[in-house]
């Protein structure tokens, strides 16, 4: 103990009561941070979560349930009615398996063209690159429905109108240039030259090499992409009412949307209900299969 000690006791209890008070205002932010954080979180889920609560609930209740006043946020007694009458209404089965097909051809497509042109991007210099990567980001900033004119009248000229070609070209497109910047940053953070140059000297071409090293080990970003192609084609109600709405070869959005536009949402409230639930367990299905790839795949080509 120090001379300074013994003769200012007091200065020094102080500064002990000093850093003891900074400690509790702190712990005391901590708290009352993590609170903030806890209601901001639960008000943001019961936001997002209400919806398809209700609407779940809806598909089990009967149409006089759901108009009831004050409504029922608990069903009195489920029936399973309403996903028995929507088949006699609506071909939901079929449009079902329209969307699975036009929404997995877009996404075998785009990832296929995606991961060519990004792995050229990711390994090759050359002149205009530089504009290339400019004109794909470009691409991202032009608002969907300004495309609507000249893509339609694209497909019309080719010949491409109400055909699942047209539709699946033109859903291919739009997710191209994502595809292409995520795979880009995946390859060149992932995916070291090493690996080529090994393969090359054991007698691989370039194409073996990507086909045979780079593909297999950059399965999550190409799975981050082809689900994110999926559930955007899967979702899509504009392009599908545009490009794709004869008969039977409709999507599952544009077929619910024409049973609602045709009143059906006023008056089987409770088969609309059970359709929209119908319409969201495939990709949900998908999305829970390939979760870890699709986070991993995102993160991973975020880093550039």
């Amino acid at each position: 103990m120090t001379m300074d000690t013994l003769d200012h006791p007091s200065q020094n209890s102080g500064s002990r009561g000093a850093r003891r008070g900074g400690f509790a205002r702190s712990k005391n932010a901590d708290r009352l941070t993590r609170a903030l954080v806890i209601i901001v979180t639960v008000v943001a889920l019961i936001y997002i979560l209400l919806p398809v609560y209700w609407m779940i609930k809806s598909s089990f209740q009967t149409n006089i349930d759901i108009r009831a006043q004050p409504p029922h946020w608990i069903p009195r007694q489920l029936t399973f009615q309403a996903y028995q009458d929507m088949t006699l209404v609506i071909p939901i089965w079929r449009y079902i398996l329209n969307s699975i097909y036009v929404a997995g051809a877009a996404a075998v497509l785009s990832t296929l063209v995606g991961c060519s042109a990004a792995y050229v991007l990711a390994r090759f210099r050359f002149p205009g690159m530089t504009i290339c990567l400019v004109m794909i980001l470009a691409t991202q900033l032009i608002p969907p429905i300004t495309r609507a004119f000249p893509i339609y009248s694209a497909i019309q000229s080719a010949g491409l109108l109400n055909s699942y070609t047209g539709i699946i070209i033109a859903y291919a497109s739009f997710s191209l240039p994502f595809c292409v910047m995520l795979l880009r940053g995946y390859f060149m953070n992932n995916c070291p030259p090493d690996l080529e140059e090994a393969a090359l000297v054991d007698g691989c071409s370039y194409f073996s090499a990507f086909w045979r090293i780079i593909l297999p080990i950059s399965l999550p970003g190409l799975a981050a992409v082809t689900i994110f192609t999926f559930l955007n084609a899967w979702n899509d109600f504009l392009w599908a009412s545009l490009l794709l709405n004869q008969g039977e070869m409709k999507t599952v959005q544009v077929g619910i949307g024409d049973f609602s536009g045709e009143g059906g949402n006023v008056r089987y409230i409770s088969m609309f209900m059970a359709a929209c639930v119908t319409a969201t367990i495939p990709a949900l299905i998908m999305f829970l299969f390939v979760q870890r790839w699709l986070v991993s795949g995102l993160t991973a080509g975020s880093v550039k």
